[in-house]
């Protein structure tokens, strides 16, 4: 921007005898110092406005329009007459002819640092275009423009634009290129769907002066245009795709915003074209999947309906044990009702593990009614009386599981049929033959599969004791912190401060394990490294 003076201020601080001499040299310091300005113009004479102004051809408010000036930036005004001010570049020196005019009323003084008007806006050449050396067709050709040129207009008289390199400022028409007719830049197309930014323009959040700014267009930026309100246009993103609901994305003032050529707007536009194509044929591709779905789904609940209509095909069948009838089929569902033992009921075809049981005589067309299901493992076809005919008889051993049952007493005892476990708590104490076991907890993990407590015995994998055991089997006596019965391989693990005592014998380790099958014992760990094996008389029952 170029510096501002005033005249008088360089003699005020020398007295009058002095100032004749130095007249000249101070007013060719200046001159030198302003040597890019052709004018040395009075700070007084620079004007701006509050608010975006016309400028006019003449001084008259029925003039064509040949500028618009945006709010609070600084111009130069020769004197004023007739209510009207000739506006002018700050580089001028008022010899020449003027911008245009203004109206006296919307101008007022110019603030210090006020910047200078850019009297070029820009433009984007259509097609390719030939500038003219002056302002007349008939004068030489100075140069030419390509397709999609950028450039900087102003300087409008007798329908001819000077024109500007796009990336400097315009600050007198001295720096022209060259000439180009108004409508073969201005295009006045009311229907563009693509417009730009001549200069800077903010972007508010409502078509109203006083709203806020929710984004900025830079000279040369496009956006997409909607609907144009209040000397306003709706703006959308150059790189959305615009919809019926698409959500405007703020407005901007008219006057600053020209039509982008139709060539150029095809080609930027091509890509969001080709994008909302491919969703049309998507969302057409996805109306005729829901349309299909919705047939199938259609051709499988008339399906569904012939299989339910159709007659339940049932056969009875009895329970082995006592068994819960559940509300659905799976093992935490609502316990709705109890089978007895041999309890014979109606059952349909079976879904998964489970058995759906039906009310007797409801399985006719309209009459069917789940009241239940069971597991499928402890059904059977067999009555219970040939069941029991047919049975083989079990050859029994003498201390065996048949006839010497595993006595548990505790304070509580707590069943998990989700964990498939069984715990004691409180002084368990476990008798079964000569062999005893006391602790503080014991708990019977029990192989998965079933519904029922039914020969609980036969389910155990292994029993687990915790807390102050000790073990007496006939002359053994033992203790511990843990021990395990695995009852697969019949082994007692005996862990933690482990000691077994034999009669006089005694050993102690860090894990003891007993073979109830070899009647052997085998010692891992201690205070010294020691394993010691001890056979024990073959009668002596687990």
């Amino acid at each position: 921007m170029i510096s501002i003076f005033e005249k008088d201020s360089l003699f005020r601080s020398f007295s009058a005898s002095f100032a004749p001499a130095l007249f000249g040299v101070a007013l060719f310091l200046v001159c030198i110092f302003l040597s890019s300005a052709a004018y040395c113009y009075d700070k007084a004479n620079l004007k701006n406005t509050k608010f975006i102004a016309n400028v006019r051809e003449s001084a008259s408010l029925k003039a064509p329009v040949v500028w618009v000036l945006s709010p609070a930036e600084s111009f130069l005004v020769g004197k004023e007459k007739g209510g009207w001010f000739g506006v002018y570049p700050a580089s001028s020196d008022l010899s020449e002819n003027p911008v245009g005019y203004i109206s006296k009323k919307i101008v007022i003084p110019a603030a210090q640092g006020n910047p200078v008007v850019d009297w070029g806006d820009v433009r984007y050449v259509g097609k390719k275009l030939d500038y003219r050396a002056k302002r007349s067709s008939k004068s030489a050709v100075a140069g030419t423009l390509d397709e999609g040129s950028k450039i900087k207009v102003g300087f409008l008289r007798g329908g001819w634009y000077a024109i500007f390199k796009a990336d400097k400022p315009v600050i007198s028409e001295s720096d022209a290129l060259g000439f180009v007719t108004k409508s073969s830049i201005d295009l006045k197309s009311d229907d563009a769907r693509v417009r730009y930014a001549v200069r800077r323009v903010s972007v508010i959040q409502k078509p109203v002066a006083t709203s806020k700014a929710v984004g900025v267009l830079n000279p040369g930026h496009r956006a997409q245009v909607g609907k144009e309100k209040g000397g306003m246009y709706a703006l959308y993103r150059i790189d959305t795709i615009v919809k019926k609901d698409t959500p405007v994305w703020g407005y901007a003032w008219g006057p600053f915003l020209a039509a982008y050529p139709k060539n150029l707007e095809k080609k930027k536009m091509a890509g969001i074209d080709t994008r909302k194509a491919e969703l049309a044929a998507a969302l057409e591709k996805k109306e005729v999947a829901i349309q299909e779905r919705t047939t199938s789904l259609a051709a499988m609940d008339e399906a569904m309906e012939e299989v339910l209509s159709a007659p339940i095909v049932t056969s009875t069948m009895y329970s082995e044990a006592v068994l819960n009838v559940r509300s659905q089929p799976n093992a935490k569902s609502l316990i709705v009702d109890k089978l007895e033992v041999g309890q014979a009921v109606l059952v349909g075809p079976v879904q998964g593990k489970w058995f759906p049981i039906y009310k007797s005589g409801a399985t006719s067309e309209g009459e069917a009614k789940i009241i239940g299901y069971v597991y499928k493992a402890y059904m059977t076809t067999v009555p219970p009386e040939k069941a029991k005919k047919d049975k083989p008889k079990k050859a029994r051993i003498a201390g065996g599981p048949d006839d010497v049952p595993i006595k548990i007493t505790s304070k509580k005892m707590t069943f998990s049929e989700n964990k498939n476990r069984i715990t004691f708590s409180g002084d368990v104490k476990v008798v079964r033959l000569e062999v005893t076991l006391t602790s503080d907890t014991l708990t019977a993990h029990l192989r998965a599969g079933g519904d029922s407590l039914k020969d609980t015995q036969d389910k155990i994998k292994k029993i687990v004791a915790n807390g102050r055991v000790k073990v007496v089997m006939n002359n053994r006596k033992g203790s511990c912190d843990t021990l395990t019965y695995v009852v697969a391989d019949s082994i007692i693990y005996m862990k933690g401060d482990a000691k077994l005592k034999d009669g006089p014998n005694l050993v102690q380790g860090e894990l003891i394990k007993f073979y109830l099958k070899d009647n052997r014992s085998e010692v891992v760990g201690g205070s010294k490294p020691v394993e010691a094996i001890f056979y024990t008389p073959s009668n002596v029952s687990p």
